[in-house]
């Protein structure tokens, strides 16, 4: 998500039913075949993106940014903008959700066996990376190396739209151009394209003392996130 791009780096109106949901992206897929990705879809508020195969809900007031390379500059230069799929902005506030990407080529269970300080190691190698990007005043976290196996089970209850489990958190302070600013994310990994791997991190960035007003659009899109393995 920042920097280095592999699997464990970071830095650099009304909703339509469901049914309807379901059967315009069945058609969608049906006129695509395997071989063509369609382009990310708004239906009522749940944004869907066939690339990386995740949807969620945009909250209210909060939209795509149109040009998310731009946003990333402006407001969180130390992001690697390749991996965002998805920006969001709210016209009154300086903060931003996004959402950041990439397809791994591991499967699931080789994940699910690595031992928990494997996950702490990762973690603490990120901050290091945003820690030479933006000075660090606090670097939380929690791994929760568990959820691996519930996310599994959850895709095998239904592959073409399941709910993925955090495997890790990270709540941080930092400081960037002398302004305080608060960073969370929660990071998933999820079985894709079959036998792989794909990770997804929904990240938040907004000045410290905005937080609490922002906070509640960060928790609607990890509440709503689904992942979806449609492609062969």
């Amino acid at each position: 998500m920042i920097v280095r791009r592999h699997p464990h780096s970071w830095t650099r109106k009304g909703p339509f039913p469901k049914g309807l949901l379901l059967l315009l992206l069945a058609t969608l897929l049906g006129q695509a075949g395997c071989s063509v990705i369609p382009s990310p879809l708004i239906v009522g508020k749940t944004y869907t993106n066939f690339e990386y195969e995740f949807s969620a809900d945009l909250p209210d007031g909060w939209v795509p940014a149109e040009d998310p390379e731009d946003v990333l500059e402006r407001k969180a230069g130390w992001v690697d903008a390749d991996m965002a799929s998805l920006v969001l902005t709210r016209p009154d506030s300086q903060a931003l959700i996004a959402v950041m990407n990439e397809k791994l080529r591991l499967a699931l269970p080789r994940y699910i066996n690595l031992d928990p300080p494997y996950w702490q190691e990762r973690i603490e190698e990120m901050r290091d990376e945003l820690d030479a990007e933006v000075e660090v005043k606090r670097f939380d976290y929690h791994v929760y190396k568990d959820n691996l196996v519930t996310t599994q089970q959850n895709y095998f209850l239904s592959q073409r739209a399941f709910k993925p489990e955090m495997v890790f958190g990270v709540d941080a302070l930092i400081v960037e151009n002398k302004v305080p600013q608060r960073l969370i994310f929660e990071w998933f990994l999820v079985p894709c394209r079959k036998e792989h791997a794909c990770q997804t991190i929904v990240m938040m960035v907004c000045h410290e003392d905005h937080f609490e007003e922002n906070k509640g659009a960060f928790d609607e899109v990890v509440a709503t996130l689904r992942a979806h393995d449609y492609y062969d």
